[in-house]
């Protein structure tokens, strides 16, 4: 009997393991760890969320189910850079002289339609409107959020785009060529930002001109935060049944 409980509890184990690795949606980044009285958080990407963690072998791993922010957490303070126009890329990114590097930026908070090989509709106005304002703006800053990091996982600088005095966010979801999308934190102008996508909704231009444009990658974020949701649910259930094995 005592045999088949450590089986069934090794079994239990792995899945766990498993499902863990599955519902953090990628490692902890292992610069984010924060302690609050005694506790580490650390966070994960994709889409990001903290979790209780320890550290195992010189690395910090997820132990505890999905928090909103730690306790203890603080936004850090924007930080903004003048920089100089290089290149044009598409609607919401285009590269910069960074310190004297060009280098690409993903424009924050915000996605356009695609220009690549599955065009989509609205994605060549979107980056022309782009191009065009950087290509003749006098000043350009980026603003990089506390909140954010400051590079995705493709190695893009993450970024807030100002020209002339102008967020690039905002006029590009005014002409309804960009919607809200990637939000995973308490990010500086997102309020703003939803207000002019719910006028542009409401004047159904560009992007909300085509028929179920309002699905954005957003709903897809937030089905995935929901079935992380439940896969810790499960995890906390199957933790519960080891310890009746045991007692």
């Amino acid at each position: 009997m005592y045999m088949k409980k450590i089986i069934v509890s090794i079994v239990i184990l792995i899945f766990i393991i498993s499902i863990n690795v599955y519902a953090s949606n990628g490692p902890v980044k292992q610069d984010s760890i924060i302690e609050c009285n005694g506790t580490y958080y650390g966070k994960h990407s994709s889409p990001a969320h903290w979790h209780v963690v320890k550290k195992i072998n010189d690395k910090w791993v997820s132990v505890g189910s999905e928090v909103e922010l730690p306790p203890c957490y603080i936004k850090k303070p924007n930080e903004k850079e003048k920089v100089q126009f290089s290149k044009c890329s598409d609607g919401d990114t285009a590269w910069f002289v960074i310190k004297g590097e060009s280098k690409k930026v993903r424009f924050l908070a915000i996605d356009t339609p695609e220009i690549g090989d599955n065009p989509e509709p609205f994605g060549k106005e979107a980056s022309d409107f782009t191009c065009k304002r950087l290509k003749s703006a006098k000043n350009i800053v980026l603003e990089y959020d506390g909140a954010s990091d400051k590079e995705d996982k493709y190695g893009r600088i993450l970024a807030f785009v100002w020209f002339d005095g102008k967020l690039l966010e905002k006029e590009l979801i005014d002409s309804g060529f960009a919607k809200v999308a990637y939000i995973y934190g308490d990010y500086e102008h997102i309020t703003e930002l939803r207000e002019a996508e719910e006028l542009a909704k409401g004047k159904k231009i560009g992007i909300w001109s085509i028929d179920r444009a309002d699905t954005t990658l957003e709903d897809d974020i937030s089905d995935s935060n929901e079935l992380v949701k439940l896969i810790n649910l499960l995890i906390d259930i199957i933790k519960k049944i080891i310890a009746l094995l045991f007692d």
